[in-house]
C-alpha cells in the first residue's frame, strides 16, 4: 500500500566512465508519462496494465545514478551523499501517509541491526516544524530531513535538488557509488477489504509488522549484497 540541469561533475562515479551514466534526475520526464499512462488504465479499472506502468518505472529508476546532495537534518548534520563509506537507504515518506507511520516501528529495528553497515535517511514531506512533533517516533541512527518548502503536488518532494515525484513510501536503495540498485514503494498496514471477487480479506498489525520487517531486511541484504560486489 502506498499513498500515492545534469550535474555530472559533482557525481561519485570513481572509475565509471561517464558516457554510459544515466543520471536519476533525468528520468522525470518519463516518469511522469509513465504515470500519466498508468492512470488512463485506472481510470478505467483496468488494474492489470495500470500495474505494467509501475514496472516500467522501476526499471526506468534502478541504475540510474544520483547526483551529489547535500541534506540538513533535523540535527543540523549536513549529510552528503558524496564519498559516502556506507551504501544508503533512501527513503521518501510523510506524516499523513498511514503506511509510512505504521512501518516506523519496523524501520527501527531494521535502523538498530543494520546503521553500522548501511547509513539510514529519510527525507520528508513535511517541513521542520511539523516533524519536530513526531520526530521521537524514530531510532536515533536514522537521519530524518524536512522539506524547506513544499511542493503544489502533496506526492512531490524537492529538497536540496533531489525531486521524488511518485508517492509515499518510497525506497531508494543506493550503493556507495551513487547508483540506485533497486527501488520500491509502499508498505503493509493493517486493514480489512474486499477484493474483486467480493472475497473478504484481513491484515493484522503482526502480520503487517511482520511484512514490513521481512521486506526491509531483504531490501538491505541486497543492498549489502550487491554493494560488495561493485567493489
Amino acid at each position: 500500500m502506498s499513498c500515492n540541469s545534469s550535474h555530472k561533475d559533482d557525481l561519485n562515479t570513481n572509475s565509471i566512465t561517464t558516457s554510459r551514466i544515466k543520471l536519476f534526475e533525468e528520468t522525470e520526464d518519463q516518469i511522469k508519462k509513465f504515470r500519466e499512462d498508468s492512470q488512463k488504465y485506472w481510470d478505467k479499472n483496468d488494474s492489470e496494465n495500470a500495474l505494467k506502468y509501475s514496472d516500467s518505472i522501476k526499471q526506468l529508476i534502478i541504475k540510474s545514478y544520483i547526483s551529489s546532495y547535500e541534506f540538513k537534518t533535523m540535527r543540523n548534520i549536513k549529510y552528503k551523499t558524496k564519498n559516502r563509506n556506507k551504501p544508503l537507504f533512501l527513503q521518501v515518506t510523510a506524516s499523513w501517509c498511514a503506511p509510512c507511520k505504521f512501518e516506523i516501528s519496523s524501520l527501527n529495528k531494521i535502523a538498530e541491526k543494520y546503521s553500522d553497515k548501511v547509513d539510514f535517511v529519510l527525507l520528508f514531506w513535511d517541513n521542520q516544524k511539523e516533524l519536530k512533533t513526531f520526530a521521537n517516533s524514530y531510532n536515533e541512527n536514522i537521519h530524518l530531513v524536512p522539506s524547506e518548502r513544499k511542493e503544489k503536488e502533496p506526492t512531490t518532494i524537492n529538497i536540496s535538488g533531489f525531486k521524488h515525484i511518485t508517492g509515499y513510501p518510497t525506497n531508494y536503495l543506493i550503493s556507495k557509488d551513487n547508483q540506485i540498485i533497486n527501488y520500491s514503494t509502499g508498505a503493509a498496514a493493517p486493514m480489512t477489504y474486499v477484493d474483486e471477487t467480493g472475497t473478504k480479506h484481513s491484515i493484522s498489525k503482526d502480520q503487517a509488522n511482520k511484512e514490513n520487517f521481512n521486506r526491509l531486511e531483504s531490501e538491505i541484504k541486497e543492498l549489502l549484497k550487491k554493494s560488495e560486489t561493485k567493489k
